[in-house]
């Protein structure tokens, strides 16, 4: 099936797609889900324009435009190491002081991170990627709003995007501190509404098996009510940035994947049956 074919199947439209543009949404460590759906997206003939991203999303979408995909790309995010990196000896010291005497705005402070990321991701700057232009969705409490970045270090900018704290602290750069971008950005395309260059903008979702809300947080904690309250911001965030794209004449597909709850300490088969799940998830409902 021709991606013209693929787009359409979905959108119920009859224009040709022309240019795409994929937006990942924010999701806690569905970074391995995102990229079974981008190496899907590229089996199925469809290789998107421009791309932006999230916190996991911003870090897939980072791996992608800089020359990641298929088996490099996959391979880099089910890496153990990836998450490895995250994790500090420090975070121990820094823990009692942020939740017992609420000093500090994080455990893990993402230094770490960043050299990781400096390390294996094969482009530096996000104004240089090549396969794809990128923008990465970060909140700057500074400025106190939502920003879409496409200049700067790539590394800095998609820890910045992950910052949610008190796991990871606020990220400074240049003056400006910045936290998660899911925070204002659940899945960042509004960059896109009036871009003359892309037709359609493709959205990528991940849902949790069981549902974050409902029964299930009944028993809840400080991070799932976050969670729950950031979940609700963002369904009407979309619906009125989605409504303001077809309105502007773009086609706009929501996939969503269905995967299980990843968590840092999930083992790696786990990661493994996610990344196959959103693979598996855009052929089924787009290909057959």
């Amino acid at each position: 099936m021709s991606p013209e074919e693929v787009l359409k199947s979905k959108s119920m439209a009859s224009a040709q797609p022309g240019r795409v543009a994929v937006a990942l949404q924010s999701s806690f460590l569905g970074f391995a889900s995102h990229a079974g759906f981008i190496n899907s997206l590229l089996d199925s003939g469809i290789r998107p324009d421009k791309i932006s991203g999230s916190s996991s999303g911003a870090l897939v979408a980072a791996a992608y435009a800089g020359g990641l995909e298929q088996k490099q790309l996959r391979d880099f995010v089910l890496n153990k190491k990836l998450i490895n990196a995250f994790w500090e000896w420090s975070s121990f010291f820094r823990a009692p002081a942020v939740f017992g005497f609420y000093r500090g705005q994080g455990v893990l402070s993402g230094k770490k991170a960043i050299n990781y990321l400096r390390d294996k991701l094969p482009e530096s700057q996000i104004e240089n990627c090549q396969q794809a232009e990128l923008s990465i969705a970060v909140t700057n409490i500074t400025r106190m709003q939502g920003q879409i970045i496409s200049t700067g270090e790539i590394a800095s900018y998609v820890i910045a995007s992950c910052a949610v704290s008190p796991i990871i602290r606020a990220q400074m750069i240049d003056g400006n501190s910045y936290l998660d971008g899911g925070f204002t950005d659940g899945a960042p395309f509004r960059q896109w509404i009036d871009d003359p260059d892309i037709d359609t903008i493709l959205i990528h979702n991940i849902d949790f098996d069981p549902p974050v809300g409902g029964e299930d947080y009944k028993y809840s904690n400080f991070i799932s009510c976050w969670a729950a309250a950031h979940q609700i911001v963002h369904k009407e965030l979309d619906a009125s940035r989605i409504a303001a794209a077809e309105a502007a004449g773009k086609r706009v597909i929501v996939h969503h994947t269905l995967t299980s709850r990843p968590r840092f300490f999930s083992p790696q088969k786990q990661f493994e049956a996610n990344y196959q799940a959103a693979y598996q998830s855009w052929l089924k409902d787009c290909c057959l």
